[in-house]
């Protein structure tokens, strides 16, 4: 049985890959729509309105992240239609394509055994899963980050021009997706200086230094958004804890400790097998540039965090998973006992999986708001037309777009000549959303109250 795995692993490659691909796709896919559109999702969803012009979605772009993946998701929506479940699977498809870049990636650094074990990690990451899964633009930060590392050390080994070109362009997409990808640009910046001790090539500096200024050049005109967004406190970010990285890297696994356990035994190994006198160049140099990533991609943000004020939150640390999931492969690779190195394949599959389906009940269980239900129990029982309020009326429009009624503001509304109105919540505090409840039941009592996970329609009726 291990002869015939390893005759896999080195000479059907395609056929594994296939079946991670397969093992992807089913955990991204299904029970994708399971959960309403949650109030960030919202926010990708309204602006990219295919009757929207490609004008207004990167107006709006300038309140939110930067274009690339709104224009994407804008695009899916004028061929395949507006609804939720077309803009989720656009985010899975680009998920999707994570795992076949991480595979070049871990191939590049360190052998494709590494590249076959890192696709199998990340189809069944639960971190990559969530937010395959979430209409936002995540996938496709972890999809370009790894792209542009991978033809980063692709060009650093070969210096051929197709590879900076392929790198300047998956790095200025990475930018034009979030703005982290900034951040992992740095760290390329700064792994450049570094790279010059081991190869001083007049090619390699030039090409290096080209590359770099294009990219700087092609992002040009989104810098004064990014100075005018610099200034804007983000109040719902806190300010992260010392032990930060430990925590989100136990959220990278969705807690679990089986597999938390096995990657730091595999980071374990990498390390010592580093330290080794013998190990290569090429290898000693591929470890080097994924452990800066790391290091930099979480120290920067981190002292901004702390000296600022905060931008650090797990999610948007999704653009250094890729490096941390490649040195678990390498990790892995060092096992020398093969009846455990290949027996932890099925074990980590069968943890990553019990754990996002039983555990954490990714597909059963309710995390997000539910503004769809809470707007259909509207959308059916209003028979007599009543007005619709709601404080997040931008929002709940979307699931209000093929009805006759518009959901109105209730911070600026007028009751004075209303004698019913239907009153839609999600999002704030069960405080703040009975405080609203409270501005107007001295005229008005609560006649019906349907309550969801995280919204709220309640039906007033005048006293």
């Amino acid at each position: 049985m291990i002869r015939k795995i390893e005759y896999l692993f080195d000479h059907k490659p395609f056929h594994l890959l296939t079946g991670i691909f397969l093992i992807g796709a089913v955990l991204r896919l299904y029970h994708i729509n399971y959960q309403s559109l949650w109030l960030d999702e919202l926010y990708t969803i309204v602006p990219t309105d295919p009757k929207n012009s490609l004008l207004s979605v990167i107006e709006y772009c300038k309140g939110d992240q930067p274009p690339l993946f709104f224009i994407y998701i804008h695009s899916m929506f004028k061929v395949f239609g507006y609804n939720e479940t077309v803009g989720r699977i656009a985010s899975a498809l680009v998920g999707l394509m994570g795992i076949a870049a991480i595979y070049l990636l871990g191939k590049e650094c360190f052998g494709r055994r590494e590249g076959i074990f890192a696709a199998l990690l990340t189809s069944i990451n639960y971190f990559h899963i969530y937010y395959s899964q979430e209409l936002r633009f995540y996938s496709m930060a972890f999809l370009f980050a790894t792209l542009s590392y991978f033809f980063y050390i692709r060009a650093f080994k070969r210096v051929a021009l197709i590879d900076y070109l392929a790198y300047g362009i998956s790095t200025i997409c990475l930018l034009y997706t979030h703005y982290f990808g900034l951040i992992i640009f740095g760290t390329q910046v700064a792994v450049f200086f570094i790279l010059l001790i081991y190869k001083r090539d007049l090619r390699f500096i030039i090409l290096s230094i080209v590359s770099g200024l294009l990219i700087v050049l092609a992002f040009i005109p989104w810098l004064p958004i990014l100075f005018n967004d610099m200034g804007v406190d983000v109040g719902w970010i806190k300010k992260p804890e010392p032990y930060f990285v430990a925590q989100y890297f136990y959220d990278y696994t969705g807690k679990d400790a089986l597999t938390t356990f096995a990657l730091i035994a595999f980071i374990y190994l990498g390390v010592k097998h580093t330290l080794k006198k013998s190990i290569g160049l090429e290898i000693k140099i591929s470890v080097l540039i994924i452990t800066v990533w790391i290091v930099l991609s979480y120290l920067v943000p981190y002292i901004r965090s702390v000296t600022l004020s905060p931008m650090l939150h797990n999610r948007y640390t999704i653009v250094t998973l890729p490096a941390w999931i490649i040195l678990f492969a390498f990790g892995w690779e060092k096992i020398r006992i093969l009846k455990w190195k290949y027996a932890l394949i099925p074990i980590l599959i069968v943890s990553s999986v019990l754990n996002l389906v039983f555990f954490n009940q990714h597909y059963y269980r309710l995390k997000k708001e539910q503004y769809r239900e809470a707007s259909e129990i509207v959308l059916a029982k209003n028979k007599s037309a009543y007005p619709v309020y709601s404080s997040l009326s931008w929002h709940f429009s979307f699931y209000f777009r093929n009805s006759t009624t518009v959901v109105l503001d209730f911070q600026s509304a007028d009751f004075t000549s209303i004698d019913k109105f239907w009153l839609l919540q999600a999002h704030f505090t069960e405080e703040d959303m009975e405080a609203e409840v409270l501005r107007v039941k001295g005229s008005f009592r609560v006649a019906e109250r349907n309550l969801f996970f995280g919204s709220n329609a309640i039906l007033m009726v005048r006293l």
